[in-house]
């Protein structure tokens, strides 16, 4: 009888430690649920802040903040402070942004947007992507890049718009096959195509074509084309391509003129059969110098590997500086943001 209790009462124990092990788990599930959700909610908030909100996002940043755009780079809370109240409720106090896209992995917060409003009274329309990092058990983000074309606005500003419709068109006539070129036409390349499928898991194999997709380059491009969907699209700040035929044609273009052109993967996330991902570009790319940061989204058909939609953020004034003809209008028009919206910008210099 005793060894039966002495048994029984081992027993006991146990299925009390499996039912604590099973509260335990449940009860950190949830408070990660919890979190993810505050998190996702932050992250609206700081992307579609307007002007009577500015002061209601502030708290959510940490005090050692750094932020980053095609233009400013702002480090710590009082800088932060003083950059939104001046970019937002200054310079675009009737400034609207709708996500459209989000991820959430782990602390890392992904989002697409459109932008549209005033800069200082003149009237423009953007896209961009963003990314943020929570600090570890918190709300608070540390960092956040904002990736959009300042092309977009420098085309509303008379003086500079000459330039970017100028380039844009040079680009257009190098690359995008579909588009009625005013110069003469550049030929076509032959193109050799190349299919690699894989039979691993689909999460795996969407990041193996999704990391290709993003760092392209002259001798793997062939390779991307047939993981594209019959009506698959591409769009960057200047280009919109429809088809695989025509995104073929286009990248043949492309690299003809970028031999040397490469990127590398910093940060990437993959969730719900989109994937996002932060990059820097460095190379040539007809003749002009280019290193440019920049982040894409690449949407595959539910749960296949084949991709229907992937988009390029980055400004054309990163592309537009390595031709000396165009680096003067870039410069002058980063000297005018920034004496908008930059606190630490002297605007005398």
């Amino acid at each position: 009888m005793k060894t039966f209790n002495q048994c029984f009462a081992i027993f006991a124990g146990f299925v009390i430690l499996l039912f604590n092990l099973s509260c335990s788990n449940e009860d950190t599930n949830e408070e990660e649920n919890k979190l993810n959700s505050e998190r996702m909610k932050v992250g609206r908030l700081l992307l579609e802040v307007q002007a009577p909100q500015v002061a209601e996002a502030i708290p959510y940043y940490t005090d050692d903040i750094e932020y980053h755009d095609p233009i400013v780079n702002i480090k710590g809370i009082n800088d932060m402070t003083a950059f939104l109240n001046q970019l937002i409720v200054g310079a675009s106090p009737n400034l609207v942004t709708i996500v459209e896209d989000e991820i959430l992995i782990n602390d890392t917060y992904s989002a697409t947007w459109v932008m549209s409003g005033d800069f200082l009274g003149s009237p423009y329309q953007a896209k961009g992507i963003s990314i943020f990092k929570f600090a570890p058990n918190s709300t608070q983000v540390y960092y956040q890049r904002d990736y959009y074309s300042e092309g977009d606005i420098m085309a509303t500003i008379t003086g500079l718009d000459s330039a970017i419709i100028g380039f844009r068109t040079f680009y257009k006539c190098s690359v995008d096959p579909t588009f009625e070129c005013p110069f003469a036409p550049a030929s076509d390349n032959e193109i050799t195509k190349s299919s690699s499928q894989s039979q691993s898991q689909i999460s795996k194999d969407q990041l193996t074509i999704a990391r290709l997709l993003v760092q392209l380059d002259a001798e793997n491009w062939p390779g991307v084309i047939p993981s594209l969907a019959n009506n698959y699209e591409y769009h960057d700040p200047i280009v919109d391509i429809y088809g695989p035929e025509t995104m073929t044609t286009f990248l043949g273009r492309l690299f003809a003129g970028s031999s040397d052109l490469y990127t590398v993967i910093e940060d990437e996330s993959l969730s719900n059969d989109i994937y996002m991902a932060t990059w820097t570009m460095t190379g040539l790319s007809n003749g002009a110098t280019i290193t440019a940061p920049g982040m894409s989204i690449v949407k595959f058909v539910k749960g296949t590997t084949k991709v229907y939609y992937s988009r390029d953020y980055y400004t054309e004034g990163d592309v537009m500086i390595g031709v000396p003809q165009l680096a003067d209008a870039v410069r002058g028009f980063r000297h005018y943001y920034l004496c908008a919206v930059d606190p630490l910008y002297d605007c005398n210099k």
